[in-house]
């Protein structure tokens, strides 16, 4: 059980270092197969500066060859990718089901970033993602009766078409100002994972998540240089863009994980 846990965990750490590569590298030209180098001075990193979330640490944060800080994102998104594979794993759930959740969990991190640095989702990764979230289905559809069939794929449909709705209608309305559309396509195949119940959850999560943090990055930084700590300046304001996907996928990951019902904790708080 422990070495199963374990080996679990050593692969999240493997998969997390590979989607670093793959979002630092994608769309620049640069192939995902190639040797890994430092970003600044350019040199090849040998395999004891390569060992997911432990060289980074070993090394202080810092090149060997030039001592220039490495960034952050490397160990982050390697424990992130690591601890999603554990809790897939946690669920119990067949061994189909299980890969598709691990291949899930793997794209939506990767969006997560690429959207937190470039304020964009890239096609290529929200299409793959859609074709997960229809494919971890699978298995159910190739055991139902015809009819059941229709309603079956008439409920997922519903999930996310429900889901992408709002954002569809801010998008539409605001020409594009409010939500990118890749907002839109994301929260589609988040929906197509959850289901309908789900998916509203995980929008709501995310609008409130977005919004707390959308006004803390504008107002905290203000409150705290009128209490004379030192901080930097406030750099956000009313009108700075925020990327959405980030908190959508946070949002997917309290529902997929803790099994979060947003209009259930409003009832249990407005009737307790």
């Amino acid at each position: 059980m422990y070495i199963a846990l374990a080996a679990v965990f050593v692969l999240g750490l493997i998969i997390g270092s590979f989607l670093n590569v793959l979002v630092i590298r994608f769309n620049t030209g640069r192939s995902n197969s190639g040797r890994s180098g430092c970003m600044s001075c350019r040199a090849t990193l040998g395999w004891r500066e390569l060992v997911p979330l432990v060289s980074f640490f070993a090394l202080r944060g810092r090149c060997a060859h030039c001592g220039s800080a490495i960034s952050h994102q490397y160990w982050m998104v390697e424990l992130a990718v690591a601890l999603a594979f554990f809790g897939v794993w946690l669920q119990g759930l067949a061994l189909y089901h299980t890969l598709f959740g691990w291949a899930i969990v793997s794209v939506l991190i990767a969006i997560a970033v690429y959207d937190l640095r470039h304020t964009i989702i890239p096609n290529a990764l929200v299409y793959t993602f859609i074709a997960l979230a229809l494919g971890v289905h699978g298995s159910s559809v190739l055991t139902l009766s015809p009819v059941a069939l229709v309603e079956y794929v008439a409920v997922v449909a519903l999930g996310g078409i429900a889901t992408a709705a709002p954002l569809y209608a801010l998008w539409l309305f605001s020409g594009g100002r409010w939500m990118g559309f890749g907002d839109v396509k994301l929260a589609l195949g988040i929906g197509l994972v959850l289901g309908i119940g789900g998916g509203l959850s995980a929008l709501m999560l995310a609008f409130i998540s977005g919004a707390l943090i959308g006004v803390a990055l504008v107002y905290l930084p203000r409150v705290l240089q009128r209490l004379s700590l030192s901080v930097a300046r406030a750099g956000f304001t009313i009108k700075s863009e925020i990327p959405f996907a980030p908190f959508l996928i946070a949002g997917f990951f309290l529902v997929y994980f803790f099994d979060v019902d947003v209009m259930r904790v409003m009832e249990r708080i407005l009737f307790v």
